[in-house]
């Protein structure tokens, strides 16, 4: 039998670049399978896949499959709030918060104002004291304050404190009025009868208020706050 051919130098070459070709395409194939791994990992260990995220975004969107009282349970920013999660939501709910003990708290100084048994003489408006001044009416729902040094705006302010979250509306020329839910009426006006007599620039009306209506049933009724 002849011998086998020796391979020219041609066929070597094309040997050996036969052989990395098909090194190449291994380790192309065996990375496509370790990142294949890698992504089954996290997805086993509960860890967001790549199918989660959304425009490219590194940061997961993990609450958008929560209720609200998971979302609460988890103690997520904005937990507790109706709808919560969001920062704003949780903002929100401080603000509203914030104005209903404001509120509050300036109903407190005019049961104070009114109550005979432990009667107050001041108002503290935007940190700044005013006292009761002279010309009350005597039947005591009419209250008279100093009040050359508070703005305009201050003594508005002052009236939008009392009606809470529930704005003040003009209803007719210098006349703002707010309905509020449990039926109290607060009255902000520049318009009085008896401005010549008191020197009053604005007045303010508080009617069927549940808690000055428990200091007297006249207080019910309605009072007036003045403002010199």
């Amino acid at each position: 039998m002849p011998p086998p051919p020796i391979a020219s130098s041609n066929t070597g070459e094309a040997v050996n670049e036969a052989n990395q070709t098909i090194a190449s395409a291994l380790d192309k194939k065996l990375k496509e399978i370790g990142e294949t791994l890698d992504k089954a990992t996290e997805c086993s260990f509960g860890r967001v896949c790549s199918s989660d995220y959304v425009d490219g975004e590194n940061q997961p969107n993990i609450s958008k499959d929560l209720t609200d009282s998971e979302k609460a349970e988890l103690g997520g920013s904005g937990a507790g709030t109706p709808g919560g999660w969001e920062p704003e939501n949780e903002q929100r709910a401080r603000n509203e918060e914030l104005v209903k003990h404001q509120q509050q708290d300036r109903f407190n100084e005019l049961t104070k104002v009114y109550d005979k048994n432990h009667p107050s003489q001041d108002l503290v408006i935007d940190g700044q004291t005013i006292r009761q001044g002279e010309g009350a009416s005597r039947y005591g729902t009419t209250k008279i304050f100093e009040s050359q040094k508070l703005t305009d705006k201050q003594i508005h302010n002052y009236a939008q404190q009392l009606a809470g979250d529930t704005p003040l509306k003009q209803v007719r020329s210098g006349i703002y009025t707010a309905k509020l839910g449990d039926g109290t009426t607060v009255t902000l006006r520049n318009v009085s009868t008896s401005e010549a007599q008191t020197g009053a620039r604005w007045t303010i009306d508080v009617k069927d208020n549940g808690q000055l209506g428990d200091v007297a049933t006249k207080y019910k009724t309605g009072i007036e706050i003045k403002f010199r």
